[in-house]
């Protein structure tokens, strides 16, 4: 379990960011492997305020159902690619499972039903609508995804791909509820509104050593103790990189042919690599690092978040997400003799050094890829300052 510190209060309150001209919705999405504490960055960005809207994985159910596609389409048969969840079959039905928890809990299964284009769709609408009944302003929509979701994801559009074999088990049959449909219609809402929607990816990583070390935990215990590499996700974080980069090279050489999409540090704005590591030992620096990079404005509510259930859980979350439901934020290091530890603090120096032999093949494929992208991140680029 992590040692929990209560995040404490500061008077540097926001750094403002210059914003460019007229409304902006930033979507920001945040690929990780599993046990990288992305759920606690998600808590981060939803504790910014109403202008910020929060997302739980909403490619896990098509993820899921494309899994499955040698068994039943109700989820009750999801092991034909090794893929076993206990919430599978309420999961891809939609409807909560029969425990004391349904009633009120309902809400989180049906919303899953919708695909990831409507989603964000319903989040740039909200937003838009806050927007007009005050005095405008830019709003930010964080889309926490995991690496192994890529294939699902159209990284030259930024949204869901959609082909004609999609719909059998991913959304229901009706041309209203496909991934194009939203596209289009999150198009014509940006057009009316007069916003401009950019797209952001972070990557999230972590030592593979101490994901797997994590690992041995509940993960276990969900979907067994002898995760393949895919599972794991640190590989396809590279793979990750590779599509976003090659996404903004052809951008680039489309509107500007001499263009280079990557300086020579090796930094490219399209993605923004940040160690779990990183953010756990000095959270409020790598926090205002990482909306720099975002071009967003930093605030210091992102330290801290309620305890318990949070509104943008997935109907997943019970199942794994019970020490971050125990913290109230990151560990600050502040002055403050009322802190107490109720905070999420994981430092290098407290890691897990060892793994089975079992999940050394996992280790192996994940470490370079990792010791790579960890050359990306903004401490690694100014290491030498």
């Amino acid at each position: 379990h992590p040692q929990l510190i209560m995040a404490s209060q500061s008077n540097n309150s926001e750094i403002a960011i210059p914003n460019p001209s007229g409304r902006t919705i930033t979507i920001i999405h945040c690929w990780s492997a599993p046990r990288s504490r992305s759920t606690a960055l998600l808590y981060s960005f939803e504790a910014r305020g109403k202008d910020t809207i929060a997302l739980d994985e909403p490619l896990y159910r098509r993820w899921l159902q494309e899994k499955i596609r040698g068994g039943g389409d109700d989820g009750s048969n999801g092991k034909s690619y090794g893929i076993s969840r206990p919430y599978a079959e309420p999961f891809l039905k939609g409807v909560a499972p029969d425990d004391e928890d349904a009633e009120k809990e309902s809400w989180r299964w049906e919303r899953e039903k919708k695909c990831f284009n409507e989603r964000v769709y319903d989040a740039v609408a909200s937003i838009v609508e806050q927007n007009s009944s005050s005095d405008g302003g830019e709003g930010v929509i964080f889309i926490k995804q995991m690496a192994k979701f890529a294939n699902l994801f159209d990284f030259e559009t930024n949204y869901e791909t959609y082909t004609s074999s999609s719909s059998k088990y991913s959304h229901e049959h009706e041309q209203s509820n496909q991934p194009s449909h939203w596209k289009h219609e999150i198009t014509n809402l940006a057009t009316k509104s007069n916003i401009h929607i950019r797209h952001k990816h972070v990557l999230l990583i972590r030592d593979p050593l101490s994901v797997l070390a994590s690992w041995m935990g509940k993960s276990g215990q969900v979907h067994g103790n002898n995760p393949h590499p895919d599972e794991v996700g640190i590989v396809q974080l590279l793979d990750v990189y590779s599509k976003i980069v090659g996404a903004s090279m052809t951008k680039n050489n489309a509107n500007n042919p001499n263009s280079a999409s990557t300086s020579q540090s090796g930094f490219n704005p399209s993605v923004v690599v940040i160690d779990s590591d990183d953010l756990a030992a000095q959270p409020r620096q790598s926090m205002q690092d990482l909306c720099s990079d975002l071009v967003i404005p930093y605030r210091d509510s992102m330290l801290r978040w309620e305890p318990g259930p949070h509104q943008c859980d997935g109907p997943w979350a019970k199942w794994w997400y019970h020490d971050v439901w125990e913290s109230n934020g990151w560990d600050i290091d502040d002055d403050d003799d009322t802190a107490n530890n109720t905070g999420i603090h994981h430092p290098r120096t407290q890691k897990y050094r060892t793994v089975p032999p079992s999940l050394l093949p996992a280790l192996r494929m994940s470490t370079p890829s990792y010791t790579f992208l960890q050359t990306l991140t903004t401490s690694h680029r100014q290491r030498a300052f």
